[in-house]
């Protein structure tokens, strides 16, 4: 890719096909990529840095491996996450009767620092809005329900989710700051966000210490079954959620970390057995007969086989409140009954999921093509 010079650049409609073929895209279209050249770009080969790489090397053949049509910017694109979010639930006033798909497509124009480096940003409808403005394709859309680790005070609800990613952390809230003041919005509540640098395999860490995001959606074979709710517009369901590990996880010796997330610490591999991006063998069980997965393990209990749901795509990112360790959650599938059920079982049992606690959540529809 040609050098970058000081400036600025305009933001670029990214939308699967059509952006590909040059088309125009449609309002309300929300996976937007702002090339590093300061012109539209579609989501290609070339866009994505590699794992444990610098971002002008060539990519792996991972990378290249999602076709076209389903690498959809800040979402499955790039495959492996930008280093720094910017997440911003928006409030905005009479949006009940403002055309909200206009108003995000023009905010899309807003001037941006040519050394932000590609920056994606995902535009979510909450569920008042996405059942009026597409009551078919978003007949699924739901907020979230209470439960059980919910903190007092919980913040939920807003009109609009803002999720905008990059390698920058001033490239992330420049962004973020011109698509905010461009749709006229307050703030409900925002959290940025980091990444430490990816593994071999374009997972990260998140400050927990554990490798995240493992079972993750790869092909478009999984994101057909998990992630988008139909074949034609690749539509999504954006959740996100603020919450916080507290300290006494931290506390506890590495081995009953591990025990409590079902995964070993320094690789990341299930403790049933294998490398990291091996499956988690529920059944394996050591000599004297003991499930090497423990019952109340985050891996066990969040494992989708309980619900007879395919697997969620998660892109999630790491904060650092004044105690604990910080995650912001962020989640896409094509039903929220998909996360509503596996948190349940979460909260049921999960010696993970005991020792945090969340504060702000929410659930909003993305409209694809």
């Amino acid at each position: 890719m040609a050098d970058e010079t000081p400036g600025t650049t305009r933001r670029g409609f990214v939308v699967g096909a059509a952006a590909a073929a040059g088309a125009a895209v449609a309002a309300g279209a929300t996976g937007w990529l702002l090339g590093r050249d300061g012109d539209p770009t579609t989501p290609d080969a070339g866009s994505s840095p590699v794992a444990g790489s610098s971002p002008d090397a060539a990519p792996s053949p991972e990378t290249t491996a999602l076709p076209a049509a389903h690498r959809r910017a800040g979402i499955t694109w790039p495959p492996v996450p930008q280093r720094h979010l910017v997440l911003r639930v928006l409030t905005i006033d009479g949006a009940a009767g403002l055309d909200l798909p206009a108003l995000v497509a023009a905010a899309a124009p807003a001037p941006q620092p040519a050394d932000a480096g590609e920056v994606t940003v995902v535009v979510g409808y909450a569920p008042v809005h996405a059942l009026r403005l597409w009551p078919e394709r978003a007949s699924a859309a739901s907020d979230l329900p209470a439960f059980a680790n919910d903190a007092a005070g919980m913040i939920s609800g807003g009109d609009l989710a803002v999720q905008v990613c990059a390698e920058t952390a001033s490239g992330a809230r420049d962004a973020a700051d011109g698509v905010v003041a461009a749709l006229g919005s307050q703030v409900l509540w925002e959290q940025t966000g980091y990444r430490d640098a990816p593994t071999p395999h374009g997972t990260a860490r998140t400050s927990t210490g554990f490798v995240d995001g493992i079972v993750n959606p790869r092909t478009a074979e999984l994101l057909e079954a998990g992630v988008w709710t139909d074949a034609v517009h690749r539509d999504t369901h954006l959740v996100v959620r603020r919450m916080v590990v507290s300290a006494d996880f931290g506390a506890q010796p590495v081995e009953a970390q591990e025990r409590a997330i079902g995964r070993s610490r320094s690789t990341g591999a299930p403790l049933s057995g294998g490398g990291p991006d091996d499956d988690v063998d529920l059944f394996a069980k050591t000599a004297d007969g003991r499930l090497r997965t423990p019952t109340a393990s985050h891996a066990r209990r969040a494992h989708p086989s309980h619900i007879g749901r395919p697997l969620m795509l998660r892109r999630s990112y790491s904060f650092d409140p004044p105690v604990g360790a910080g995650l912001v959650f962020v989640a896409c599938m094509n039903d929220p009954q998909t996360f509503v059920m596996t948190q349940r079982r979460l909260d049921e049992m999960d010696d993970l999921i005991a020792h945090t606690r969340t504060d702000a959540s929410g659930c909003f529809f993305v409209p694809g093509e």
